[in-house]
């Protein structure tokens, strides 16, 4: 089974990258050699898992992604992946003076990972993506997007969907300083991390409460809904309704996670499109946030609804 979406109606703003992964006890230290235990390349890009997490719990051409690729090889591995898991890629723009993105990722011992990224394309501000978004927007139902590319054009399709009263899940990452409250309090839902947070409020998250004080303080700024995500410690919402603590789905072994916020993002934002209520759409986001940590790779852990459904029913 799938969630119940309509035809192009999750749309993902963000960016698309080539992973290169290597696993290995831990990265080295300035002027250090570590070995490291495998290598591999997997698509990637926190736009691009959250579309395929949207994706693999709905049904077919419910996501259309708007971002940018390089004209070379990585490009068009990047974007093939995304129709082989049935995303409308119509509004992906080629840029032609500008490489790929790539992240470097090195994964350790704990299933821990250490992200470096040239975002290339992804960077560009190319006025095509608005007006893709602009041509797309009665099909729209929720807008997912990230800190990943130009800030104005993320910006400009934000207003675009308030303008159409479109929900906007924002996924404040990477952290950019420039980035003013008046920017995160557009989304009617952020998603940071606990590094993230941090960033956001000056409060380390070392344990639940500090989450919920970090979660209060974004509240204070007038952001709608704040959900922190703990990794393995679960997530915390904070809302004009509530401050409720959810607890992690727990998995046998963790092989990465560096999928594994963008998993919870990308099902949070089909689960609320199909319908779902917040309270709920967190839990399955949680479930389907653990179960990418079973996996390799970034967009290649995402779950299907169908392993979501398992633990749930």
């Amino acid at each position: 089974m799938t969630l119940s979406t309509l035809e192009n109606s999750i749309t993902v703003l963000g960016a698309l990258n080539m992973d290169l992964i290597m696993d290995l006890e831990r990265p080295a230290k300035p002027g250090e050699t570590v070995l490291g235990e495998k290598f591999y390349t997997a698509p990637g890009g926190k736009g691009g898992n959250q579309a395929v997490a949207a994706a693999r719990v709905s049904k077919m051409n419910s996501v259309n992604f708007l971002g940018s690729v390089g004209n070379d090889s990585y490009g068009t591995e990047l974007t093939d992946y995304l129709v082989n898991e049935n995303i409308v890629t119509s509004n992906i723009n080629i840029d032609k003076n500008n490489h790929s993105g790539i992240a470097i990722i090195f994964t350790d011992i704990n299933g821990e990972n250490y992200v470096n990224a040239v975002y290339g394309a992804n960077e560009i501000r190319n006025n095509k993506i608005i007006n893709s978004f602009n041509k797309n927007i009665k099909n729209t139902k929720i807008l997912i997007t990230q800190n990943e590319m130009d800030e104005k054009i993320t910006l400009s399709c934000m207003e675009i969907a308030i303008k159409n009263n479109i929900p906007i899940i924002l996924d404040p990452a990477p952290f950019k300083k420039s980035l003013k409250n008046e920017y995160y309090k557009m989304a009617d839902i952020i998603t940071p991390n606990e590094i993230e947070a941090e960033y956001m409020t000056g409060i380390e998250i070392k344990n639940i409460d500090d989450a919920k004080k970090a979660g209060n303080k974004l509240f204070d700024q007038k952001i709608k809904n704040i959900i922190i995500t703990l990794g393995e410690n679960g997530a915390f919402l904070v809302n004009n309704e509530t401050e409720k603590y959810y607890p992690p789905h727990s998995v046998r072994e963790v092989k990465a996670s560096v999928g594994a916020g963008d998993a919870f993002t990308g099902i949070l934002g089909a689960s609320l499109s199909s319908g779902m209520i917040l309270d709920e759409a967190i839990k399955i986001a949680i479930v389907g946030s653990a179960l990418s940590t079973t996996k390799d790779g970034a967009q290649e852990s995402m779950p299907y609804y169908s392993e979501i459904e398992e633990i749930i029913v």
